[in-house]
């Protein structure tokens, strides 16, 4: 198996790298990027990770626009923010404030900020990171795995995350927590269906072509093959 963190280390050119990283919902993105990038941190370079989920559009920007029900599709990301950021930060600016996406609204936080400070490799995670243009980036990887091993673990993971929320009123998920478990079983897949499987299929899926890297997880989610283009 290819030690992929010494292989990213090879690939880096100081002062300054940008990864991007994107797959299916569900397919361990996040997860991923920041275990790769805890492993090039521990080996002494500086490494953050953004989600491109922080440059959505607001919910009320989205139902302004007639966008809410295609939510987490290229056209409901402010994409020229994100392009900006990279760029300010290739040009050598030390420190960039961007907005903050909270799983607890389901939204923007329309208070909040995060601060980045300049680092030496920026990994951009997220469904729509090699919408960007390629030049934005100096290594483009792409998660894969079984179809069906990704609707199982966004089933689970959307479970879990909505039993957490039967006790809080205040969580958008509480009153699909009281759901009778397979109404709202068929309910996720649904959306499922409607909006994430349409996602993959008409947007991400295409950004596979473009990716150096494709990293291949069992069902397990673990890494079982690394394809270099």
């Amino acid at each position: 198996m290819i030690d992929l963190d010494n292989l990213i280390k090879s690939k880096y050119v100081a002062p300054f790298m940008v990864i991007g990283i994107t797959g299916s919902v569900a397919v361990g993105k996040s997860t991923f990027a920041h275990d790769l990038a805890d492993k090039l941190s521990q080996q002494n370079i500086k490494t953050t990770v953004i989600s491109t989920d922080d440059f959505l559009m607001s919910n009320d920007e989205l139902h302004e626009r007639g966008l809410f029900d295609q939510k987490g599709f290229p056209q409901t990301y402010n994409l020229d923010l994100l392009e900006k950021v990279i760029t300010r930060f290739r040009a050598g600016e030390k420190s960039l404030n961007i907005p903050v996406y909270t799983q607890e609204l389901a939204d923007i936080h329309p208070n909040e900020t995060q601060i980045i400070e300049l680092p030496n490799i920026l990994i951009v995670e997220g469904v729509v990171a090699l919408q960007l243009p390629p030049k934005h980036f100096d290594l483009k990887i792409y998660i894969d795995a079984d179809l069906a091993d990704i609707k199982e673990w966004y089933l689970s993971r959307t479970l879990e995350v909505t039993a957490l929320a039967k006790d809080d009123p205040s969580s958008w998920r509480y009153d699909y927590a009281k759901m009778p478990i397979d109404e709202f079983t068929q309910l996720v897949m649904q959306v499922w269906e409607n909006t994430n499987q349409k996602n993959l299929d008409q947007y991400i899926l295409p950004t596979k072509s473009l990716a150096d890297m494709i990293v291949h997880f069992d069902k397990q989610h673990r890494i079982f093959d690394i394809e270099l283009k």
